[in-house]
């Protein structure tokens, strides 16, 4: 067990992605991080390369979250960034997947808040969830996924006046799709175009943990998706999706 004290930074979903190249650009500054995930090889490499502690954790456990959180008294921060999506139709899928996808997209961050925040008042910590811009907006295709973001949105930012008279700050990062190892399936091939560069994202990321605003979207294209959510009504965001999604996916 890696004690609190020999790591300021807790990031999930660590072994890959977004979640690696944060680790590798905090680490780079100077950062106490511990890197979390269920590949222990991939682990073991970040600490062998980048000097980065790395522990195994079961966001299907409860009583893996929660022997992982009991050792820490203080902590300045965590980044909840495991993630897992499901592309096709929702009922080409199944309640296994869909429980699985919910499980770590949405009960295990707050499993883990809940356990880790007498150490991030003690700290007066941050906390910030990656979620989607796909919370913001509706994306057929990906149902179950963009439900789980929206819930991680309204959670976060109401967590986030809950939390403050305790000196702890609260910020949701939503980006768009990010060319990673949870894109790289045929569903999201004839998309690939659009899919950010995984450094750039980590760099946006890193800001919002710094600057800790209540909810950010990185990218020019990005913020004008999230304006027109805002704008138009959800019917019609949702239908222009499903045309440039359906369209993507014939052509795979």
């Amino acid at each position: 067990m890696i004690m609190s004290e020999n790591a300021n930074i807790i990031i999930t979903g660590a072994t890959s992605g977004l979640g690696r190249e944060m680790a590798l650009q905090l680490a780079a500054r100077g950062e106490r991080v511990l890197a979390c995930g269920r590949r222990i090889e991939r682990l073991t490499e970040l600490e062998a390369t980048a000097g980065i502690k790395g522990q195994t954790l079961n966001l299907s456990s409860t009583a893996d979250i929660d022997s992982f959180c009991a050792p820490f008294k203080t902590l300045s921060g965590v980044i909840l960034n495991a993630g897992v999506t499901y592309a096709d139709r929702f009922d080409a899928g199944d309640d296994e997947t869909d429980t699985a996808l919910i499980q770590t997209n949405v009960i295990a961050n707050m499993q883990l808040i809940r356990a880790l925040l007498p150490a991030l008042k003690a700290g007066q910590g941050r906390i910030l969830i990656v979620a989607s811009l796909a919370g913001l907006t509706p994306v057929p295709y990906q149902s179950v996924y963009a439900g789980s973001k929206a819930f991680m949105i309204n959670f976060g930012l109401s967590l986030r006046e809950e939390l403050k008279h305790d000196g702890v700050q609260v910020s949701v990062f939503a980006p768009g799709g990010i060319k990673t190892e949870m894109t790289d399936i045929p569903a999201m091939k004839a998309l690939e175009k659009d899919l950010a560069p995984v450094a750039d994202v980590a760099r946006a990321a890193i800001k919002t943990y710094d600057k800790m605003p209540a909810l950010y979207v990185p990218g020019k294209q990005n913020k004008l998706i999230s304006l027109a959510g805002k704008l138009l009504p959800r019917h019609i965001i949702a239908a222009q999706a499903e045309r440039i999604y359906r369209k993507a996916r014939d052509g795979a």
